[in-house]
């Protein structure tokens, strides 16, 4: 089974990277394919361009140990992305392999307002990361189909049984991308918030010194 997790990585961080060394190793991934986003679909602000964004995803993918791969499909198409099209673009791409989707329970929450989202669940398993702080009580306000496809049975889901939504418990981190770039404009360094290497990245190409 293959992760997939989308994002602005505006930058990415450890908030991003140790949950998913986590979620490979206990959910036996294939490997996890990160994928930043071009053009927020919500009006979200992004401060490094999409180049920068890829570049320091790929930084990552490269010198890490574990299975994370830099995915360009969205940077390359330009122009907002939809999930719902990434992840037939995958499929497609991959038609023997079976899809993750890894979001966060904030994210989770408001799925219903995605594009063809009924369609996602029936493309791909999803795996929500908890986070401290929301409720699951929302999840029984929630469309009838998620219900139906929550599993209790990690086993299960490692099994790759389709079309399952497993809730999974990781010890929150507490690093935001915006904490990082508050940090940088002020000319400190966010220790032990990010790798060198990306700070090296971010320090060569001047990105986020007029962060506001």
């Amino acid at each position: 089974m293959i992760g997939v997790l989308g994002g602005s990585f505006d930058p990415i961080h450890f908030g991003h990277i140790n949950p998913l060394i986590q979620v490979s190793e206990q959910f036996n991934l294939s490997e996890i394919k990160l994928i930043p986003t071009y053009k927020s679909a919500v009006g979200k602000v992004f401060y490094a361009n999409p180049e920068h964004r890829m570049n320091m995803v790929s930084i990552i993918a490269a010198s890490n140990s574990n299975n994370f791969v830099a995915e360009d499909l969205e940077i390359r198409k330009k122009g907002v992305s939809y999930t719902y099209d990434t992840i037939n673009t995958l499929k497609e791409r991959n038609k023997k392999d079976k899809f993750c989707l890894i979001i966060g329970l904030d994210v989770f929450l408001k799925i219903e307002s995605w594009y063809n989202y009924r369609e996602i669940l029936n493309e791909v398993n999803i795996l929500v990361i908890n986070r401290p702080g929301y409720n699951l009580n929302k999840l029984n306000r929630m469309d009838i189909n998620i219900q139906n496809r929550i599993s209790k049975n990690k086993f299960d889901f490692i099994k790759n049984k389709e079309h399952e939504i497993y809730f999974h418990d990781i010890t929150p981190i507490n690093i935001s991308s915006s904490s990082i770039r508050d940090i940088i404009s002020k000319g400190d360094d966010p220790i032990k918030k990010i790798p060198g290497s990306i700070m090296s990245y971010i320090k060569r190409n001047e990105l986020y010194k007029k962060y506001e």
